[in-house]
């Protein structure tokens, strides 16, 4: 605006001197003096028109460059706020993988910790509960207490110590009556009486075994062991009775082929 203004204020001092330096009928009579006036008024006219462009075009710059300013102002207010809201943000986060990381620390001790317990616990529970075994080549549910002491009887009377395995297994059939190794127990109870040549007994546990036990696999054993028993006793007729009894009623068995080997020194002739 002041470069437009200095032109004109020129422009009007130079017209206001011709004006004083000329007499007024000069003025009108002289056709060069007024077509410079009509021109300076021309000029003067567009320096006006040109001002008032350049003024309206300093206003709307102004104008744009006050809403930029405003805008940039908000914009920078707001970044600043979503800044601080984005520390605050990263702040909270960071507090919550700090719990994270001691809550899974803890879940995993705690964890552990149950696991160790669990194990603990089942191999406390397993001590107890019942275990298939094989017993007469048939696949039996027994108590493991019940398998130790079965077991450890048996291991007495292979040792040799017959009369702790005849305690051990009459022990045991007192205490598990219906367990599933009765009919080993009583061949046992018999063989073990048998060695220590009570053979009274041992046909008796023999013949139980027999009797209530028709059909296990022991009981052809058992009755060879029963005509053995009558045979040392010096029953030699009731053994020779017996020996054809294991042959007649299981010809197929091991038994039977011993009960053939063993009737020829019980012939009555003898």
């Amino acid at each position: 605006m002041r470069t437009a203004g200095r032109p004109l204020a020129a422009l009007v001092a130079a017209l206001t001197l011709a004006a004083a330096a000329s007499p007024a009928h000069a003025l009108f009579s002289d056709d060069e003096a007024r077509k410079a006036i009509l021109d300076v008024r021309g000029r003067v006219q567009l320096l006006q028109q040109d001002s008032q462009k350049q003024f309206d075009q300093l206003s709307r710059q102004l104008v744009e460059l006050s809403t930029r300013l405003d805008r940039l102002e908000q914009t920078s207010r707001g970044q600043l706020e979503l800044q601080s809201q984005l520390d605050a943000m990263r702040q909270e986060i960071a507090r919550l993988q700090g719990q994270l990381e001691v809550q899974t620390n803890e879940l995993a001790t705690t964890q552990r910790q149950l696991r160790d317990q669990l194990a603990t616990v089942d191999n406390r529970i397993r001590r107890f509960e019942p275990i298939n075994v094989q017993i007469d080549g048939q696949t039996l549910t027994v108590e493991q207490n019940e398998k130790r002491g079965f077991d450890a009887a048996l291991a007495a009377f292979r040792a040799g110590d017959f009369r702790g395995a005849l305690t051990g297994f009459q022990l045991f059939r007192a205490q598990y009556p219906d367990s599933a190794y009765q009919p080993s127990v009583l061949f046992w109870i018999g063989s073990s009486q048998f060695a220590l040549k009570d053979y009274s007994a041992a046909i008796a546990s023999h013949q139980a075994l027999i009797a209530k036990y028709p059909d296990n696999p022991r009981s052809p054993d058992a009755l060879l062991n029963v005509g053995y028993a009558q045979a040392e006793s010096g029953d030699r007729l009731a053994a020779r009775a017996t020996l054809e009894s294991v042959i007649a009623r299981y010809p197929n068995s091991q038994a039977a082929q011993l009960a053939k080997e063993r009737l020829p020194a019980l012939a009555v002739n003898r």
